[in-house]
């Protein structure tokens, strides 16, 4: 990945978890990418590894601290996790519904409520705390998937970094063409080279 980024307590490189600039998610669905984005696959850097964390990140995010517990800081994690399987289930073009049933039972304890407008019914997250933050980000998968934008959302064939695909044939693989993406093209490159000493 791109250098010049900060490090977690333990000095391992985290990414700014809006990384890259073309790859952002459209709208809210661009804070549940960077959720996901919370932890580097590649080295396991960890920026919620507390509860005082996760809540500087959310002020950072312009949000609400939720002052998780112990156990609901594992939650938020557990929601991490699955919201992976399931970006990585969108990358293989694949169905989840293992993902997606454990998704349902992590959201379960938040509290939807019902509006009516003018133009018809709005929902919105009632609950506060840490079930009001699993609440808003299992809303914004919903609002997605109605959408028709959630397939978009995939990991990095390579190292698992979330983005959006903004491909016309959502043919995306990589989370950027500077690096993973040039990674591979340098290994393909290296291997045809070898092939062809090896055939001569």
């Amino acid at each position: 990945m791109a250098s010049g980024h900060p490090v977690d307590a333990r000095g391992r490189v985290l990414p700014v978890a809006s990384w890259p600039d073309d790859r952002h998610a459209p709208g809210e669905l661009e804070f549940v990418r960077r959720f996901a984005n919370s932890v580097n696959r590649e080295n396991g850097a960890e920026r919620f590894s507390s509860a005082a964390r996760l809540d500087t990140w959310l002020h950072d995010e312009g949000r609400p601290g939720v002052r998780a517990s112990a156990d609901e800081l594992a939650r938020v994690l557990a929601v991490r996790e699955v919201l992976h399987d399931l970006v990585v289930a969108n990358a293989l073009g694949e169905p989840a519904p293992a993902a997606w049933t454990a998704l349902e039972q992590l959201l379960r304890p938040a509290s939807l409520e019902l509006t009516a407008t003018e133009e018809g019914l709005t929902v919105s997250v009632c609950s506060t705390g840490v079930d009001g933050l699993l609440g808003r980000l299992g809303l914004l998968v919903a609002e997605s998937v109605a959408a028709g934008t959630w397939p978009r959302l995939k990991a990095c064939h390579h190292c698992h970094w979330v983005v959006y695909d903004p491909s016309k044939n959502r043919s995306s693989r990589w989370c950027s063409m500077s690096a993973c993406g040039g990674r591979h093209n340098a290994r393909e490159y290296r291997r045809r080279q070898a092939d062809g000493l090896d055939r001569q």
